[in-house]
């Protein structure tokens, strides 16, 4: 999933549950269950350099759509909500040396790291351009739950 998405389900899942002793793990968690879904990886064909302006965009636009979230939902305190954003996106931080340098960090190693990495790809089967659809489909839902539970 994208960042946008990873964000606003953990900001959602603060919004829900309300007790930040109880949704920010959930938050960190709910990455994993999001990635599961059909989603689209940044990939544009032909578009290598175009990939990079694209993730930017998109870490930028979590941070100002979960601080808008965090500060405008008087249910909940405005740093539980902000801290579910970004716990959710925190699990693809993992991947920051290689956008950076373009290389594939090792996955053949059995430090916790490296199986944290290689149950995230596995759990990642369906990366494409049609999981766009689902992207949107999921930022429209929970953006809706967020001002419903709100």
């Amino acid at each position: 999933m994208t960042g946008i998405n990873h964000a606003v389900t953990g900001a959602l899942v603060a919004v829900a549950i309300k007790q930040p002793v109880v949704a920010l793990p959930l938050a960190f968690l709910s990455h994993f269950v999001i990635d599961s879904l059909p989603h689209w990886n940044y990939w544009v064909p032909g578009q290598k350099r175009f990939r990079k302006l694209v993730i930017f965009s998109d870490m930028l636009l979590s941070l100002v759509v979960i601080s808008a979230v965090a500060f405008s939902i008087a249910t909940v305190d405005w740093w539980v909500v902000l801290l579910g954003g970004l716990l959710a996106i925190s699990p693809d931080l993992m991947w920051l040396p290689y956008l950076i340098i373009g290389k594939s960090a090792p996955a053949d190693t059995n430090s916790p790291l490296h199986r944290l990495r290689r149950f995230h790809m596995r759990i990642q089967w369906s990366e494409t351009i049609p999981g766009l659809a689902v992207e949107a489909m999921w930022l429209a839902l929970t953006m809706f739950l967020i001002f419903q539970f709100a």
